[in-house]
């Protein structure tokens, strides 16, 4: 069988269709400069997502959620392979980027430039407007939901309504197979044809296996054309960029690229997340989960560096969280939709690294120090709380040699007493950051202020790797944000020096 040889040229190359690379894609492409985006999943249409969770992972999230962490006592990391990335298969929550993380790059790394109050405010306002973005309609919020602002109201907690970037949202609950109505503005909905309608062109199944260096410029990609089953190599690609090459690869396989290109010094240093942990309450009266938003109540403990969510799954994920076996877990089977789901995502202060390991698979190093493990128990405490406080007939905390079951709010004494291990929890992590930190001082960065590379000049990361710490709230808004201000300045820089675009040759050879 003939071989696939994708050549192509343009002004500027993007690697990855997620929040960050979509994002610079929309600016660069509408400011007239010609734009290719890069992505090493499939093109997911609305209609073809499956209904089961897991069918659906198999399509758009990397190695179906088997990505780990190294050590005694790995956690998954969730990150999605697809147009648009993990805006695809998230429940859209939209957070500006806190006003005290803002002041910490300013002062700590240099970043005042990109962080300028009034124009990345400016920013913020732009993206809500162009996607949506709107507090969670009470119509669409579904009993999950409801139940949670009704434990949060009744211990005086600091609930909210989430703020989510829809349009026309019918509350199918399906956020994390892929919105089958395409109501949430992800990224394959929003930006990416946005761009595509202004030239831009996307090529996709294509892994970027080695950045272009000549004369300590980046002058852009090659890698393999990946065939349907998503692995094997069905042919190659090469794409000059003659401006700039633009890495948003995610938190994990962006420093990967670039150890591969020879950067070293803090290249895949300072990774941090923020691990996530979850409780399952049964209630005596029908929840729904399969209606509404999946995720549109939350409760942010900025000060105990943890906040909790509602989180709806499908039965049949909901179905592993019960305890019990045989009759037992039966019988609780039976009440499938009185159960609701509740979530806290913990702001660790662990760092670990990300570094370039066998067949370019990356390694992570990541274990959560005693402080982060003490707040995780505290998390897990309040949520149950939080359940009880809203009818709960019987909560399962889900933490390891303490009770599965608990009946009433005065058994979670014992979850209060005793050491904490990492591996009494089961955790999971989607929200990445850090491994090519961005800062004014090349010793203690791998990007400026403007996101280019200290070390490479026309090398640009545009993702979640150049944030500086985790931020204890949902990132992908801040990432667009930032990326859309730094993807402004490239293009006013470039506009001067860049020729029209060549449109895209595709051959086939031996």
């Amino acid at each position: 069988m003939a071989k696939q040889r994708i050549v192509d040229e343009t002004d500027f190359v993007i690697i990855g269709t997620g929040a960050g690379g979509a994002t610079a894609a929309r600016v660069l492409a509408a400011a007239g400069h010609g734009v290719v985006m890069l992505e090493e999943g499939p093109q997911l249409r609305a209609g073809a997502r499956p209904r089961e969770l897991l069918d659906a992972m198999a399509q758009s999230v990397r190695e179906m959620a088997t990505q780990m962490t190294r050590g005694g006592h790995p956690i998954p990391l969730l990150q999605g392979k697809c147009v648009g990335g993990s805006t695809a298969i998230n429940s859209g929550i939209i957070w500006r980027l806190p006003e005290d993380i803002r002041a910490d790059w300013t002062t700590r790394f240099g970043l005042g430039d990109l962080l300028e109050p009034r124009a990345l405010d400016d920013t913020f306002t732009r993206l809500e407007d162009e996607l949506g973005v709107h507090e969670t309609d009470a119509e669409m919020r579904g009993g999950n939901n409801e139940r949670m602002a009704r434990g949060a109201a009744a211990l005086g907690l600091p609930g909210r309504v989430i703020h989510r970037n829809t349009k026309d949202c019918k509350g199918a609950g399906r956020c994390l197979q892929g919105c089958p109505n395409d109501a949430r503005q992800s990224m394959d909905v929003s930006y990416i044809p946005r761009a595509i309608a202004d030239g831009a062109r996307l090529h996709v199944r294509c892994r970027a296996r080695k950045l272009i260096l000549e004369r300590g410029r980046a002058v852009g990609v090659m890698g393999d054309v990946i065939g349907d089953d998503g692995r094997s190599s069905v042919g190659s690609f090469e794409v000059r960029a003659r401006l700039g090459v633009i890495v948003a690869a995610g938190v994990l396989h962006t420093p990967v690229l670039l150890q591969r290109a020879g950067l070293r010094g803090m290249v895949g240093q300072r990774f941090q997340a923020h691990p996530g942990v979850a409780v399952v309450g049964e209630f005596d009266e029908p929840i729904g989960m399969s209606f509404g938003a999946t995720q549109g109540y939350e409760v942010p403990m900025r000060e105990e560096r943890f906040k909790m969510e509602a989180l709806a799954l499908p039965p049949e994920t909901l179905a592993a969280r019960l305890p019990g076996a045989g009759a037992e877990w039966q019988e609780r089977l039976a009440k499938l939709d009185h159960y609701a789901q509740w979530c806290a995502q913990i702001r660790m202060e662990a760092h670990g690294t990300v570094r370039r390991g066998f067949g370019d698979v990356p390694v992570v190093t990541y274990a959560p120090a005693p402080r982060d493990l003490e707040r995780a128990r505290t998390a897990v405490i309040t949520v149950c709380k939080m359940m009880f406080a809203a009818g709960a007939r019987e909560v399962y905390p889900g933490i390891a040699r303490r009770p599965e079951v608990l009946r009433d709010v005065s058994e979670l004494a014992a979850f209060e007493q005793g050491e904490v291990r990492p591996s009494d929890f089961h955790m999971m992590a989607s929200h990445l950051f850090g491994t090519a930190c961005a800062g004014a001082d090349p010793r203690t960065s791998v990007v400026g202020p403007d996101l280019q590379s200290h070390a490479v000049s026309g090398l640009y990361v545009m993702d979640a790797s150049v944030f500086p710490t985790n931020l204890g709230v949902n990132p992908q808004h801040s990432i667009m944000a930032l990326v859309w201000r730094a993807a402004e300045r490239l293009a006013n820089t470039a506009r001067q020096t860049a020729s029209p675009p060549l449109r895209s040759r595709a051959t086939l050879g031996a």
